[in-house]
């Protein structure tokens, strides 16, 4: 085989791999789930890019050392475990706070089991910083609530999730 040969054989290899490098999902919300949740709660989607997405990204999918919050594993039901994870953002899921006094108090994010589990957290813990928490509204909160859920592919109650029906809806994927 001549050197060409073996040359255009090793270029076309690259091209490939890059194509196919190229062709992957990137991570967070899927293009289909990011559509549905901008379309059914633009006001959620408006507050997720003025108040989230420049810790977790435009998609959730999480940025540096801040979690995903949409997308495959984004919103699990048993705490992750920061060992068993080589990507940096979910290494830090276990999100140590600290106590009045400034103690580090080893409490761990809770399970996200329904849509009230959710919304208790971010409104309490978000936006950052610590200054910032809880400083949304209820219904804005519901609002980024409903968008998240929704672009994690969760079916979510017509008219959304409220106070009145968040604890009845799972935020787990179907088996």
């Amino acid at each position: 085989m001549s050197l060409r040969l073996k040359l255009t054989a090793w270029g076309l290899g690259l091209i490939s791999l890059a194509a196919v490098a190229c062709s992957s999902t990137p991570p967070g919300a899927t293009d289909a789930n990011l559509a549905k949740a901008k379309k059914a709660n633009a006001p959620g989607a408006d507050l997720f890019q003025r108040e989230c997405a420049g810790c977790h990204g435009n998609r959730g999918e999480g940025m540096s050392a801040n979690p995903a919050t949409m997308g495959p594993g984004s919103l699990p039901l048993y705490k992750r475990d920061p060992t068993t994870s080589t990507n940096p953002a979910m290494q830090q899921q276990a999100q140590y706070r600290t106590n009045e006094q400034g103690v580090g108090t080893d409490q761990r994010r809770p399970e996200f089991k329904t849509a009230q589990n959710l919304f208790d957290y971010v409104s309490k813990e978000m936006p950052l910083p610590k200054s910032k928490a809880g400083s949304l509204k209820p219904e804005e909160y519901w609002a980024l609530v409903n968008f998240m859920l929704v672009s994690n592919g969760v079916e979510v109650p017509a008219g959304g999730v409220t106070a009145e029906n968040a604890a009845s809806v799972s935020i787990q994927p179907a088996p």
